[in-house]
C-alpha cells in the first residue's frame, strides 16, 4: 500500500555542534573502511527497513560499504549486547529505539542506554489508538469514560510484555485513570488482528502495523498520540488526543548508537552525516512512503538529554508494573 502524503515531515537535525564541526573533526579520515550496522531484529521489519534505508544514504555520502547485520533475539537485547562487544571506533553501530530504554530498565541485562554513545534520533512513528470498525466508541472520551465507569470491562491488546508499545499504552491508561484488562501478543500486527476480531477492545500501534487494514475500513482510529495530525492522506483525519482534551503524546523512534567511548572527531563525523541525510528530501520522502513515519532528528547532547527524559517515565512505570528485576 502506498500512502500519498500531503505535507513534508519535519526535516533536519539539531546538534550540539555548529554546522560543519570544528577544523580538527573535519580533518579526520573517517570512515576508511566498511561500517557494520547491527539490527537486533529479523530482516523485513520496520527497524530493519529503516537500517537499510540509512545504510544506502551513508554509502552514497561516505563512499564506503555499510553492512546491515541482523542479530535477532531477546527483543533486541542480543543485538545491543553484540554491539557493545566491539571497539568504540565508529565502525560498528546499532539501531536504537524504545527498546534501548526498556531493555536496560528491566534489569535483565548488564547495560543501559547510557552505555552507548547515542549519535542521533532520526525518525518518529506516531502511536495511534485503534478500535474495531464496529466498536461503539466514536471518540477518545467515549472510551475513557466507559473504562472509568466500568472498571475491568475493557481489554487492551499490546505487543510484547514490557515493550515500548505496551508501556506507551500503560502510560496512557494510568494518565487517564482507566481500569482495563491486558492481553499480550507476539507482535503489533497480532494486536491489531485482536482488535479487528473483538478479542480486545483497543490497542495502540504505529501506522506501519495497521495502515492497510485501516484503509480497508476494518479499524477505527480514535486518536493519534502526537502534537499534530499525521501528514498522510489516509491518516490526516485522525484527531490528536490533545484536540480531544487529553494531554498525552508519545511515539516510537529509531536512531543510531555506538559503543560508548567514540573519539570526539568520529562522533562529529557521524552527527554531521546523520544531519545531512535527515535534510535530504529524497530520504524524507522514502521515510514517509515506506515507513509512514516522520523525519524528526536530534543529535549529540540534545539526543542524550531527550533519552534521559524518556527514561524518567519509562523506568518508574516498569517498576510499578512489576517488569524490573532487582540486582
Amino acid at each position: 500500500m502506498t500512502i500519498t502524503l500531503l505535507a513534508a515531515v519535519l526535516a533536519g537535525c539539531s546538534s550540539k555542534k555548529e554546522a560543519g564541526g570544528d577544523a580538527k573533526a573535519q580533518s579526520v579520515e573517517f570512515p576508511t573502511k566498511s561500517i557494520n550496522m547491527i539490527v537486533g531484529y529479523s530482516a523485513g521489519g520496520s527497524t530493519d527497513i529503516f537500517a537499510r534505508l540509512v545504510a544506502k544514504y551513508l554509502e552514497d555520502l561516505w563512499g564506503q560499504t555499510v553492512v546491515v547485520t541482523n542479530v535477532n533475539g531477546g527483543g533486541g537485547a542480543i543485538g545491543f549486547t553484540q554491539t557493545l562487544q566491539n571497539k568504540p571506533d565508529g565502525y560498528t553501530v546499532t539501531i536504537s529505539n524504545g527498546a534501548s530504554l526498556t531493555i536496560g530498565a528491566s534489569g535483565n541485562v548488564d547495560f543501559t542506554y547510557q552505555d552507548f554513545d547515542n549519535l542521533g534520533r532520526m525518525i518518529i512513528e506516531d502511536e495511534v489508538l485503534l478500535v474495531s470498525k464496529d466498536s461503539p466508541y466514536t471518540s477518545l472520551q467515549d472510551l475513557i469514560e466507559d473504562a472509568k465507569t466500568n472498571p475491568g470491562k475493557l481489554k487492551v491488546g499490546f505487543a510484547g510484555l514490557g515493550g515500548f508499545t505496551h508501556l506507551a499504552a500503560a502510560k496512557f491508561i494510568n494518565d487517564t485513570g482507566m481500569k482495563v484488562g491486558n492481553i499480550g501478543y507476539g507482535s503489533g500486527s497480532e494486536a491489531v488482528v485482536g482488535v479487528m476480531g473483538d478479542f480486545v477492545d483497543f490497542c495502540m500501534q504505529q501506522p506501519g502495523e495497521f495502515a492497510s487494514q485501516f484503509e480497508a475500513g476494518e479499524l477505527k482510529a480514535l486518536a493519534i498520540m502526537s502534537d499534530e495530525r499525521h501528514p498522510s492522506d489516509a491518516l490526516a483525519n485522525i484527531p490528536t488526543a490533545k484536540e480531544q482534551g487529553v494531554d498525552f503524546a508519545t511515539y516510537q523512534w529509531r536512531g543510531i548508537s555506538a559503543p560508548k567511548g567514540l573519539p570526539e572527531e568520529v562522533k562529529t563525523k557521524w552527527e554531521e552525516a546523520l544531519t545531512e541525510i535527515a535534510n535530504n528530501p529524497e530520504f524524507q520522502a522514502e521515510v514517509e512512503e515506506i515507513l509512514l513515519a516522520r523525519v524528526d532528528c536530534i543529535t549529540g547532547d540534545e539526543f542524550e538529554s531527550w533519552l534521559d527524559s524518556e527514561d524518567a517515565w519509562i523506568s518508574p512505570l516498569m517498576k510499578e508494573l512489576g517488569l524490573t528485576e532487582e540486582k
